[in-house]
């Protein structure tokens, strides 16, 4: 296949500019010509970086200022560099001659044999490029699959965290979160939607870390105080894990957990997988809830719980998480 590319000639030879120029063009290439090494690293420094050098050893001139190449390398590492030789020239031996980018064109020159050897220089520039495309592709996959990883180990140790100061409390999380997984493949999430759904399952209580113990166990009605300090976990839970950057993305699910369907639009776009996610750990939150005992109350009928819920959705709760909850919990 051929492939057209930038051709540099750094030649003060009229006579080798005369007759290479046109091969080059002939190509289907785009030619640039200039005498001397100075006015190559002055196209280099304007942006034109081409993918073959082409430099005219025999040129008084094409030398001065040999440092264009080594910035040309710095610039296109898989760039081609060919050389101009006359007749007889010893240059094929110089250790250079050994790299793949590195090649000659010698004297006389013969069309078929300068276009070959371009496309040779543009086809292995080709394939370096798809080299390095996949090598990118490579680090990139490695540092999401860190980031993931980094990002479970924090969740873990946080979750560790509400486990050693409150047994219930890790335990309503996790069957939240084990309720949500279910949600998350009854409903066909993406992956990366499912991970942040059960993710923020796990920690949506951590902002009760700032909540006295006695106050969150205790048995006698609450004060307006008292319930406002207990609401404002969720506050504070978002804010904890905004300050973690691998954890930022559960802040909304997290900071929004406890808020009414009806009025959730006006705080997470309605289009965005957060506002479905949050609609999800809102229901399963709240039926977990009713569902577990606590110290001041017994678990509460499904006589009691189902209804309520249904007759939420659209208002308290998601419509749609609704129905798909209803449809995973057993009879």
């Amino acid at each position: 296949m051929m492939l057209s590319g930038r051709i540099l000639l750094v030649s003060d030879r009229d006579d080798v500019v005369a007759e290479l120029e046109p091969m080059i063009r002939a190509g289907q290439h785009m030619a640039s010509v200039v005498p001397d090494g100075s006015e190559a690293m002055k196209l280099l420094a304007e942006g034109m970086v081409p993918d073959v050098v082409i430099s005219d050893v025999g040129s008084e001139r094409s030398l001065e200022g040999i440092g264009y190449v080594r910035r040309f390398r710095e610039l296109n590492r898989a760039g081609g560099h060919l050389v101009v030789t006359e007749p007889g020239a010893p240059l094929d031996r110089r250790p250079e001659a050994a790299q793949e980018r590195f090649a000659v064109l010698p004297r006389p020159f013969r069309s078929e044999e300068v276009q070959r050897t371009l496309d040779a220089a543009l086809q292995r520039m080709e394939a370096e490029f798809r080299t390095l495309r996949a090598e990118v592709w490579r680090s990139m996959d490695r540092l999401r699959r860190e980031v993931v990883d980094a990002r479970a180990e924090m969740v873990k140790a946080l979750a560790m965290t509400i486990a050693a100061r409150d047994h219930f409390m890790h335990g309503h999380c996790e069957r939240v979160a084990d309720t949500c997984r279910a949600m998350a493949v009854a409903l066909h999430l993406a992956d990366e939607d499912a991970e942040l759904l059960v993710q923020a399952a796990q920690l949506h209580e951590i902002g009760k870390m700032s909540v006295p113990l006695e106050l969150l166990q205790k048995t006698a009605p609450l004060s307006t105080e008292e319930l406002e300090r207990i609401r404002s976990h969720t506050r504070v839970g978002a804010g904890i894990v905004r300050g973690i950057p691998t954890l930022r993305r559960l802040a909304p699910l997290i900071e929004h957990h406890m808020t009414d369907h009806c009025e959730l639009a006006g705080e997470i776009a309605p289009i965005s997988p957060e506002f479905l996610l949050t609609g999800i750990l809102r229901v399963v939150d709240a039926w977990d809830a009713m569902t577990s005992e606590r110290s001041y109350r017994p678990a509460l009928p499904r006589a009691y719980w189902e209804p309520f819920i249904r007759a939420g959705a659209g208002t308290r709760f998601h419509p749609r998480a609704v129905a798909t909850l209803m449809r995973i919990l057993p009879r």
